[in-house]
């Protein structure tokens, strides 16, 4: 076998890597990806949120985390952390209080309160996108600062909004240059901080008729959006509104056309808006329109109330309003009737890429041989991808994905294959996921990806033996049915076919010119149709552990390889394969001495393959029934430990920027159908097996926001019976090193 690990040709390679990577970076910026979840168990020594034994899985919240607080504990919660969360959810399982102390929290995309309650307090909420309150959720704004995004405010379904505290509150606009939503479907209201609560930067306050307002008193309305009225009720006969206390900055003027009030009633009093001396006198509060306001308002007659004052009047108070009782009502505009439909109703496209690229350099050792120093590279590209047009239980995820390996890794042992110098691979992926229920998902998928090996360093891309293409199609159901814990069933279909290969026993000829191997003589007999089907799922363990497991059950079929008898001959059929691996592995988190955290793990593995096929060495003429049928288990261990940084280093969001692993794997693999051979090619009686270590050691850094410095290590070593070696290796050992950094937005 030919190596010659000088060859320049890997640097070339990998560029196009580097500037794709470059480019997407600078499109990345304009969102960040969401991380992982972090789940409240409330199971540490204090009630802060900065105290890590009270998450799930060990950390406190960090950027761009997904944070919930649901079944796993109903324990109260001081916010203390100021840190840039993706989303932050109180479900409905959740009956705590969340309270905030802190003046820095931000949520890049929505906050949901379903359960519990959310207690400002003196604190400030930024809140990206929307905050939504329902399903017996509570939010209290106290004394507290709320900042939202454009699809702002919706109080439904249940949901309750308090604004009960001593000093100011307030609700303001994230983005000046652009108005928010304030809705109050189905929910509950009480406004009635006498010190005031401000309501800034709004498309206006809108009540629903089966709003339940207790209060909407001391409310203080500044730079509503032109043409909007600040306050519009829907109401039914018998129902009474008597707002209280409201004042109003120059932005709500007759002038430009903003009402600051809209009620239904039965008929429109004869005063007419053009009138100067109603004009001209501050102390008039109320004009009224002499025609129907248009259908697009769904008011055959309304009610409108314009503050008249000159700016210089802009704090003046409104008196107490009734609304009228009506003999009959027009329709409502119709409520947002929960959180589903007002999503439908509000959502614009939102786009939120991912890129992560992983580069590291290192050497290679293949028994005594050392390679050169050379490098991989990893790049992932993907983005999820929303629309008001798919709905709101769709979302799009393509994906890019491109690796380049120019140093061999232990894991790629296989058993009786060959070892591959350089492998580059490049995959296409759209997925999709429809939320079906609160706790079903399905995501139906398409792949291509193209594969290319290299045997020896100066064989020429696209022209190794063992290329590939393999297109695909997945469709996974996934049943939450306790968070963070759910189950999964799949099913894929794929199609390898290797455009290259023409198997090198075809080509090597007995005495009297006859294939050496029969089942693989041809071009495509590896080419392979694949149907797989695939069940896991999570489980809660003792002791704060949990475990997970997976299986996958595959059937292969060879449309072109036809099965071997006895005489060497073929019979009208082809070969199919049927293959299980079954994965389990149990995990237990701990929190140790000082800022370590450990989590500790075990693993096993087992894999069956049976086969029809059998196999003929026309050389030795020797019948090989049952050649591919094969059973493997694998056992291991996992330790990880990972270190805080002391507060106030970077910036107060990372919380564990040195870790370390180590694993340690032992496998055995045998053939029932392969006899051992001596090193000249006699077959013995005894079957083939492999015998299989792995050890590994990663340490990885966090250097800067997004960079990972990491350096890796992994020794393996192989042994056999089978020790006739001329085309493929089964006795060796191998170790490799890398250091290199990762970068992740």
């Amino acid at each position: 076998m030919k190596k010659d690990y000088g060859d320049k040709k890997a640097i070339m390679a990998i560029m196009p890597f580097v500037l794709f990577a470059v480019q997407f970076a600078l499109f990345a910026t304009a969102a960040s990806a969401l991380d992982e979840k972090v789940r409240w168990t409330g199971e540490g020594k204090t009630d802060k949120a900065s105290d890590s034994m009270n998450w799930l899985p060990g950390k406190a919240p960090g950027k761009n985390d997904y944070v919930v607080f649901g079944v796993r504990s109903s324990k109260d919660c001081s916010w203390d952390l100021d840190v840039k969360l993706y989303y932050l959810a109180l479900t409905t399982n959740y009956k705590g209080n969340v309270r905030l102390q802190t003046s820095k929290l931000k949520v890049i995309r929505n906050v949901n309160i379903e359960g519990g309650m959310l207690d400002l307090q003196e604190g400030a909420l930024n809140v990206g996108n929307r905050i939504y309150v329902g399903s017996g959720g509570t939010l209290e704004l106290a004394n507290g600062t709320l900042r939202v995004g454009p699809t702002g405010v919706l109080v439904d379904a249940g949901g309750t909004l308090l604004s009960t505290g001593r000093s100011k509150a307030r609700i303001t606009s994230v983005n000046r240059n652009k108005y928010y939503k304030f809705v109050v479907g189905r929910g509950n209201v009480n406004l009635s901080n006498s010190a005031g609560t401000e309501v800034e930067g709004s498309e206006g306050m809108t009540f629903y008729s089966r709003a339940e307002v207790g209060h909407a008193d001391f409310v203080n309305v500044k730079r509503i959006s032109p043409g909007e009225s600040a306050l519009k009720v829907f109401r039914v006969k018998g129902q009474e509104l008597e707002p209280k206390g409201w004042t109003f900055d120059e932005t709500v003027d007759k002038k430009t056309a903003t009402q600051y009030a809209r009620f239904e009633a039965t008929e429109t009093p004869d005063l007419d808006l053009k009138d100067s001396s109603a004009e001209d006198d501050a102390s008039t509060l109320v004009s009224t329109v002499t025609q129907p306001v248009s259908v697009t308002e769904a008011l055959a007659s309304t009610l409108v109330s314009t503050v008249t004052q000159a700016a210089s009047l802009t704090e003046a108070p409104a008196p107490a309003l009734s609304t009228a009782t009506a003999e009959t009502v027009s329709p409502e505009e119709t409520p947002f009737a929960g959180l589903t439909e007002y999503e439908t109703a509000q959502a614009q496209a939102e786009f939120l890429p991912y890129l992560a690229v992983r580069f590291n350099g290192g050497q290679h050792f293949f028994q005594k041989e050392q390679g050169n120093l050379s490098g991989n590279l990893n790049v992932l590209a993907s983005m999820v991808i929303k629309h008001e047009k798919l709905g709101p239980k769709w979302a799009i995820v393509p994906v890019i994905s491109s690796q380049y390996q120019g140093t061999k890794q232990v894991t790629d042992l296989v058993g009786g294959g060959t070892l591959f110098q350089e492998r580059m691979a490049h995959s296409l992926a759209v997925r999709s996921i429809y939320q079906l229920s609160p706790k079903w998902k399905l995501k139906p998928g398409l792949g291509y990806k193209w594969e290319f090996l290299k045997e020896t360093r100066d064989e020429s891309w696209g022209h190794g033996l063992f290329d590939y293409r393999c297109p695909s199609f997945s469709f996974e159901g996934e049943y939450a049915y306790r968070d963070p814990f759910s189950f999964t069933i799949g099913y894929d279909f794929y199609n390898i076919g290797f455009v290259n290969f023409s198997s090198l026993e075809s080509i090597i000829k007995d005495s009297q010119g006859n294939s050496m191997a029969r089942e693989l003589a041809g071009r495509s007999v590896l080419d392979s149709s694949n149907h797989s089907l695939t069940f896991g799922g999570t489980l809660q363990g003792p002791w704060r552990s949990y475990a997970e497991g997976n299986l996958v059950t595959t059937l292969r079929l060879f449309p072109d390889q036809y099965v071997v008898t006895q005489t060497g001959d073929f019979i009208n059929s082809t070969r199919n394969d049927i293959s299980s691996q079954l994965s389990l592995a149990w995990r237990i988190p701990r929190e140790i001495s000082g800022n370590w955290k450990a989590v500790a793990g075990v693993r096993l593995a087992a894999g069956f393959n049976t086969s029809n096929q059998n196999s003929y060495d026309a050389q030795r003429f020797m019948y090989l029934k049952n050649y591919y049928d094969s059973t493997s288990i694998r056992a291991g261990v996992d330790l990880s430990l990972n270190k805080k940084r002391p507060a106030g280093q970077s910036g107060g969001n990372e919380e564990r920027p040195l870790a370390i692993s180590l694993s340690a794997t032992l496998g055995r693999v045998e053939y029932s159908g392969r006899p051992a051979q001596d090193a000249s090619g006699l077959y013995l009686s005894d079957k083939i097996y492999q015998n299989e270590a792995v050890l590994g050691f990663d340490v990885s850094y966090h250097i800067a926001p997004h960079f990972v410095w990491t350096s890796q290590f992994g020794y393996g070593r192989q042994t056999s019976n089978q020790n006739f070696e001329k085309l493929y290796k089964y006795n060796f050992s191998t170790t490799n090193y890398r250091i290199g950094f990762s970068y992740e937005y």
